[in-house]
């Protein structure tokens, strides 16, 4: 069976579905990146304590803010997706919870809700009161250290699902969605190969001898008529003076002639002059 990709897997159905789950990972990248530095922060701070350094104090209340938006931004993302493939799976027919429910799936989701409810019921933070405000901290560093390690079980639970996924999506008795190649050609698709197709040049006869004369006659300077026959190009110099008919006599037949935007073919044989 032949590989067909994520997005056209099933008729299209999982287009969508990779999306999301791209979009997942993009504010997971996010919050690993602004966690990280808070973390940083949070350790630098707690080592000036009893007495915390208010400019430290301050940059990591700001990083700290956007961390946990990011990381509700984590949650609610990872629920949209899951709920998404949950519906995309039962409309082929298939039952979300024995492909989306693994071990690292619970971990993560049982894990987050922990963090969340952690950051809520202990010690709060006084910026006065140093033995507070110093357990706040101590606090603060392992929970952000947790939700790091989440965000490592969630990308293992992304690579695995997206697999499991991809298995039923090619499973599915629902065609593929076809590549552009594959699909049958439109009359706007004929019109442009057709317009692609170059069409060989007119033999030169006697009409084209006669613009020929045209061109050489309303030139300021001599033109150069390029003579190409099986890859040999020969070039003879006109100009006003020059006799067309002896240059006429002299070429090849079957040679291709081009004179400024004039092209055409030599006519074979004895009736090339016509």
């Amino acid at each position: 069976m032949t590989t067909t990709s994520f997005r056209r897997a099933a008729g299209g159905a999982a287009a969508t579905v990779q999306l999301v789950m791209w979009g997942v990972a993009a504010v997971a990248a996010a919050f690993a990146v602004v966690a990280a530095f808070d973390l940083v922060y949070l350790y630098r701070v707690e080592a000036t304590l009893p007495a915390p350094d208010l400019e430290l104090l301050s940059a990591g209340q700001g990083l700290g803010t956007s961390e946990l938006v990011l990381f509700w931004g984590v949650i609610v993302v990872f629920g949209g997706w899951f709920v998404l493939t949950a519906r995309t799976l039962r409309e082929l027919g298939e039952d979300p919870k024995r492909v989306l429910f693994t071990p690292w799936t619970l971990t993560f989701q049982v894990g987050a809700a922990a963090t969340l409810v952690a950051a809520r019921v202990l010690p709060g933070a006084d910026a006065v009161d140093a033995d507070a405000f110093g357990a706040r901290l101590r606090w603060m560093a392992p929970i952000l250290e947790a939700r790091l390690a989440l965000v490592a079980v969630l990308g293992v639970v992304l690579f695995t699902l997206h697999r499991r996924v991809y298995a039923v999506l090619r499973r599915s008795t629902v065609a593929p969605l076809r590549r552009p190649a594959d699909r049958p050609a439109t009359l706007l698709d004929l019109m442009g190969r057709a317009s692609a197709i170059a069409l060989p040049p007119p033999p030169a006869g006697d009409a084209w001898w006669s613009e020929a004369a045209r061109l050489v006659a309303g030139a300021a300077d001599p033109l150069e008529l390029l003579e190409s026959l099986d890859g040999d190009d020969r070039r003879h110099p006109v100009g006003p003076g020059t006799d067309l008919a002896a240059v006429r006599a002299s070429l090849r037949p079957g040679a291709t002639l081009t004179l400024a935007e004039l092209s055409g073919v030599v006519p074979p044989g004895p009736g090339r002059s016509r």
